[in-house]
């Protein structure tokens, strides 16, 4: 699929003579009012061939100029919006330059080859927003990879409850219909990043369901805090340290005006420890019911529950053989008693060689029984 440009303009002859213009150069679609724009440009978003430039008159009837191309960047924000206008006041204009970030503002009647120029260079800068977005998603991924690899190390407990709130989390987005929000794996990969600062026996007593004392539990309590004050500090990722930093420890209602990806969060997040307190799935669903989670979410989570406990083939190996993609069925430890991953995990690369390295130098207790088989799952997706 092309890149693609539309233009509005309320006047059709206006639009009729653009069109012929920029015939076989680029690939134009017309409306004839924002409302009818803003109406194309979700239609080809939700459709996965979005708009790369939009072209604005500023005075129509309705909505005007500044105000389409304002929710247009609410729309897709790595569209490149230009005016093409004849009649603009000042105040319009300056409203346009200020909310909705303007690349160009072009003066009727344009020459056909500035308006093409112009068209050429909007387009060249879509491309370098669309690099730079995946460049620098792809940095994060990695980032949150080596983050999520050192929680494993340092926290066995806390990583298995982040993988298991991610299956979960995943089930969730894609029954509210945000399953290509990329915040939602990073944010279950780094929901549990607070727990470095709770005891090991903590963390295994909330995910083995047992009673907290009170300073246990005032501890639990304050990780997504903590979690929260980290993961802001890394560009990018505002939105995926509120979700982690309002992560509910036990069901409670959605988080006001949350978006649908939040919701599949929370109501993951939710779940979870409803689970680990509750013991069964239908128990948690109950209370997320109860809590007011969308019924299409909790049933998603239902299902998805039965993963939790993962099957294979079971299998007792030396260390040396433990490899990426198994399912440990049993703590890993030293003979000293120093756990070095915890039973239900998945081995991941650094895992395995961490096990590997362990048992060349100080020993692990083997054989190792294990779950063969498993489909490889990396922390970033």
């Amino acid at each position: 699929m092309g890149e693609r440009v539309l233009l509005v303009d309320d006047e059709p002859r206006v639009l009729d003579g653009l069109r012929r213009s920029l015939h076989g150069s680029f690939d134009v679609v017309t409306a004839t009012s924002g409302e009818d724009g803003l109406a194309l440009q979700r239609e080809a978003l939700a459709g996965g061939d979005p708009f790369a430039v939009i072209v604005s008159d500023m005075r129509m009837p309705g909505m005007d100029g500044a105000e389409f191309l304002t929710a247009a960047r609410t729309v897709d924000a790595d569209t490149v919006r230009m005016v093409l206008s004849g009649q603009a006041d000042l105040a319009q204009t300056i409203a346009a330059v200020n909310h909705a970030d303007l690349f160009r503002f072009l003066t009727k009647p344009c020459e056909p080859a500035d308006l093409a120029r112009a068209l050429d260079d909007a387009l060249r800068q879509h491309r370098l927003v669309l690099a730079e977005r995946e460049l620098l998603e792809r940095t994060l991924r990695g980032a949150v990879e080596v983050l999520a690899e050192l929680l494993a190390m340092a926290e066995p407990e806390a990583f298995s409850r982040a993988a298991k709130l991610r299956l979960l989390a995943e089930a969730g987005a894609v029954a509210t219909g945000c399953a290509d929000d990329w915040r939602l794996p990073i944010a279950a990969a780094l929901s549990q990043i607070g727990c470095i600062a709770i005891p090991e026996h903590v963390i295994r007593s909330v995910e083995a369901g047992g009673e907290l004392g009170a300073e246990e539990a005032a501890m639990f309590a304050a990780h997504p805090t903590v979690a929260r004050a980290l993961l802001e500090r890394i560009p990018r990722l505002g939105d995926v340290a509120t979700w982690v930093g309002r992560q509910p420890l036990d069901p409670a209602p959605p988080p006001a005006g949350a978006t649908a990806a939040e919701v599949a969060f929370a109501g993951a997040a939710a779940f979870l420890r409803a689970y680990e307190t509750t013991g069964t799935p239908g128990r948690a669903a109950h209370r997320l019911q109860e809590a007011g989670y969308p019924q299409p979410l909790v049933h998603a989570l239902i299902e998805a529950a039965a993963a939790l406990v993962p099957a294979g083939v079971v299998r007792e190996v030396p260390a040396r053989d433990v490899a990426e993609g198994m399912v440990l069925e049993q703590d890993v430890v030293t003979p000293t008693g120093m756990v070095l991953v915890r039973k239900g995990e998945r081995v991941t690369r650094t895992l395995a060689l961490r096990i590997h390295n362990f048992a060349g130098s100080v020993g692990v207790v083997e054989p190792i029984t294990v779950l063969a088989g498993q489909v490889e799952r990396s922390p970033e997706g």
